[in-house]
């Protein structure tokens, strides 16, 4: 009888044999250059996109329509507007791209040179700006010293066009003798807004007056009062607190009865003090 040995599995030991699978290693070589051709086409994708974004000529703006306008030129605009093409972006990039075109910058220069009313710019892709200006209609003539502007309602002044004699024919004529009345930094005049509003209210019921002819109207240190000098008439002070066309019949009323053809050798007429109406 034969005792049989018994069979032992023998397992092969991988920590003490330095036993290597070539598949796993050639598997994690190919993952490791498949990374590096992901990144690289993603590196290029990147720059074609932002070359083609930024740098290409596709989106260059080469077209500015300009509305609105009827005493600047429009040259006047578009030099500012291309001024800002030079004003480049990280050296390579430039504000011609109209990704990168600053339209807020571009209105603050235009406002700083010009006192529109509004300016808006829009972009229309892929190379157009459109840009709508409303001008400031001219109200009156503004003047300090011998200096003479055209001014707006709202009292800014406009110094696009010079001021000429034949434009007093058109427009009245208010001229500052008050320290406390000037012009800002923004070119708008600072004065009370009951003394503009008054001013217009007096010049648009003198039409009413035929015989009454304004030279001028004349803001000066007196408080509450404005003074108006008549062609061929004295100097009329008129209280601004006052109602404006109340004031104008009183006056009509007191050249009618009380001056009557001396009203052109008349040196003044204080209308200040109510129904209190004193003449020299």
């Amino acid at each position: 009888m034969f005792n049989k040995k018994p069979k032992y599995k023998i397992k092969p030991d991988y920590q003490r044999k330095n036993l290597k699978n070539p598949f796993f290693a050639n598997q994690k070589q190919g993952i490791t250059k498949l990374w590096k051709w992901l990144v690289f086409l993603s590196i290029v994708l990147a720059g074609v996109l932002v070359w083609f974004l930024f740098l290409s000529e596709v989106w260059a703006i080469n077209k500015i329509n300009i509305s609105g306008l009827t005493r600047i030129d429009e040259a006047e605009i578009k030099k500012i507007v291309f001024s800002s093409f030079d004003e480049d972006y990280f050296l390579f990039f430039s504000q011609k791209n109209i990704f990168l075109f600053n339209k807020d910058e571009v209105l603050e220069k235009i406002n700083s040179n010009f006192n529109f009313s509004r300016v808006e710019i829009q972009k229309i892709y892929p190379h157009t700006l459109k840009i709508v200006i409303s001008e400031r209609p001219y109200a009156f003539i503004y003047q300090e010293g011998n200096d003479r502007f055209f001014a707006s309602k709202d009292a800014y002044i406009i110094k696009e066009e010079p001021v000429k004699d034949e434009d007093l024919d058109r427009y009245f004529l208010l001229e500052n003798k008050s320290q406390a009345v000037y012009i800002n930094q923004n070119n708008k005049i600072v004065i009370k807004s009951e003394y503009l509003d008054f001013v217009f209210a007096l010049n648009d019921n003198m039409p009413k007056y035929p015989d009454f002819k304004v030279e001028r109207y004349i803001i000066d240190q007196e408080l509450n009062s404005l003074t108006v000098k008549f062609k061929d008439g004295p100097q009329v002070y008129f209280n601004v607190k006052n109602d404006a066309a109340e004031q104008l019949v009183d006056l009509d009323l007191v050249k009618k009865e009380k001056i009557g053809d001396n009203f052109s050798s008349t040196q003044y007429i204080d209308m200040r003090f109510g129904k209190m109406i004193y003449i020299h």
